[in-house]
């Protein structure tokens, strides 16, 4: 008896829960086990969800049954910006992401009501930059800002990540790491504001491509802008290279500074002529807390000497070129390039 009872649920709300958790009709239909023309006529309001196919589709569209019931949409936020270059995928944001972008939003609003009804302030986000900064600048000031000195970030090696997630949730920025999501669709993820911004990390990374993408979503922040970033997002064809390139630049320079790369031992006894290998890398890389292939990159715009050092760029170890080649997209979150 219970089955043949109607929800009588506002049928352009199940339209809304339906288009804002990204499912097509036929996608929903297949999730829901629900005919399409089922689907279809209940979205007009010719047809009525049973109780129990209405707690499926609360379920699969991740909201509250009560939902269903009001009068009008909840007010949407502010659209987010996709800088992704998507080779081979469908554009927009998959059900999964844009899931994880909407928990963390609401995430969000529970952890400022909680502020307030705490009568707990929130450190208001103050560091703000244009593209115009120049990137070691801005990465110099985004140290000062976490209060991130030298001694202090080399002491940090394996546990790097943890460090520069505490500094930053340190200033009230929420970090939040996004399980099961592929790395194609999203490395890191930035959602600005004057409180309580949010950055979203891929948990699918490596510990190098973390810390990497952290940065760079920080940077995002400090220019104000919420969007979505992904491997190849600084390539010719993406929504907006400049953009991603800076980030990338920022980022490099927050991580490795370049009077500290350049001072240390292993860079300043290396002459043009003599090559590194991976065992000098990996030291270094893990005296600064990063990938390297990321500080590889880092080395070769950072060489005062840069034509030298390109020259040379050949003359790495044979492991290091094929590491190179065959592990930068899994531990290099987004493509360093200036």
């Amino acid at each position: 008896m219970a089955k043949s009872i109607p929800a009588l649920i506002n049928p352009a709300i199940l339209v809304w829960a339906r288009e804002s958790a990204r499912f097509t009709i036929d996608e929903a239909s297949h999730s829901l086990g629900i005919a399409t023309e089922k689907l279809i006529a209940c979205e007009s309001g010719e047809a009525q969800l049973t109780f129990p196919q209405l707690m499926k589709v609360a379920r699969e569209y991740k909201r509250p049954v009560s939902l269903f019931y009001l009068k009008t949409p909840p007010k949407g936020w502010a659209p987010i910006e996709d800088f992704r270059l998507l080779a081979g995928i469908e554009g927009g944001f998959s059900t999964k992401l844009t899931y994880a972008i909407r928990l963390a939003r609401e995430r969000r609003e529970v952890a400022l009501e909680l502020h307030a009804e705490l009568n707990e302030p929130v450190i208001p986000f103050t560091l703000t930059a244009t593209t115009s900064n120049p990137a070691e600048t801005l990465g110099q000031e985004i140290r000062a800002y976490l209060g991130v000195t030298d001694a202090v970030q080399s002491q940090w090696k394996r546990h790097a990540f943890d460090a520069w997630r505490l500094a930053i949730e340190a200033k009230d920025v929420l970090v939040f790491i996004v399980p099961r999501l592929p790395l194609e669709e999203m490395r890191g993820t930035a959602i600005a504001a004057d409180e309580l911004p949010v950055i979203l990390i891929n948990g699918r990374d490596r510990s190098g491509g973390r810390i990497f993408t952290l940065l760079h979503e920080f940077c995002h922040l400090v220019l104000n802008q919420s969007g979505v970033s992904g491997q190849d997002g600084d390539q010719n064809g993406a929504p907006n290279p400049s953009v991603e390139r800076y980030c990338n630049a920022v980022a490099a320079a927050t991580l490795m500074p370049k009077d500290w790369l350049l001072s240390e031992p292993f860079v300043s006894q290396k002459g043009s002529t003599k090559t590194w290998d991976d065992d000098e890398l990996e030291a270094l890389a893990l005296r600064f807390g990063v990938s390297r292939e990321a500080l590889l990159r880092r080395l070769l715009l950072a060489k005062p000497r840069r034509p030298s050092m390109t020259a040379s760029e050949p003359r790495f170890s044979k492991s290091t070129r094929s590491w190179q080649t065959k592990r930068a997209p899994e531990d290099l979150n987004i493509t360093f390039r200036c």
